[in-house]
């Protein structure tokens, strides 16, 4: 089935391709990208990972390369769709209006095609979730049942960090709690480098 296209994810993807053609002009390593975000930057940089060189969500780029080494979302939103009651279903109509510019009951597919947990398959790329056990704006349900998801299906690592007491956006001031995710991240991309067979610095 063709899969739908949204923009913002069409955005991110052709990013990933620019960095993998243009990247090592500017010092960086296509080899090694990793996608990471907060939020809405986590369920795209989710959908970008699990979505890799797919021609369908490449309008106009369809044979760049959009893959990635590894993922880190903070605090994501992984279903849009509320499929097993761990969302918030009162979100519902601001991000109709705002993100896709369709109600659910109208665009269905288009809801489910933008879900992390629609890509959800053995494929995966490593991943690290960090979220927050009173996150009130995407509740730690949803990315204890993403985590589940993808344990269950993908050949790669699914790391997993449950903050006890973090809020959403935890990590924006300086606390022990950021100073150990970004510790904890930092150790997860070492792993990741060291497999991809380059050195680490200790």
């Amino acid at each position: 089935m063709r899969r739908v296209t949204f923009d913002h994810l069409a955005d991110a993807k052709r990013v990933i391709a620019w960095v993998h053609e243009h990247g090592h002009e500017y010092g960086a390593d296509p080899s090694t990208l990793i996608v990471t975000g907060g939020s809405a930057g986590a369920h795209l940089s989710m959908v970008a990972a699990q979505s890799q060189n797919e021609p369908d969500l490449q309008p106009g780029f369809e044979e760049a390369d959009t893959s990635v080494v590894a993922a880190v979302p903070i605090y994501g939103v992984y279903d849009w769709t509320n499929r097993d009651g761990t969302g918030r279903a009162d979100m519902g109509p601001m991000v109709g209006k705002l993100v896709f510019k369709k109600r659910i009951e109208d665009a269905p597919e288009v809801w489910d095609h933008a879900s992390p947990m629609s890509w959800v398959g053995p494929d995966a790329p490593p991943m690290f979730m960090l979220h927050g056990t009173n996150d009130t704006l995407v509740p730690v349900e949803q990315a204890r049942a993403f985590v589940s998801m993808l344990r269950a299906e993908s050949k790669n690592t699914v790391a997993y960090a449950e903050l006890p007491g973090a809020q959403h956006a935890f990590e924006l001031f300086d606390s022990p709690r950021s100073f150990a995710a970004t510790a904890a991240v930092t150790r997860f991309l070492d792993a990741i480098r060291a497999r991809e067979g380059h050195t680490v610095d200790v």
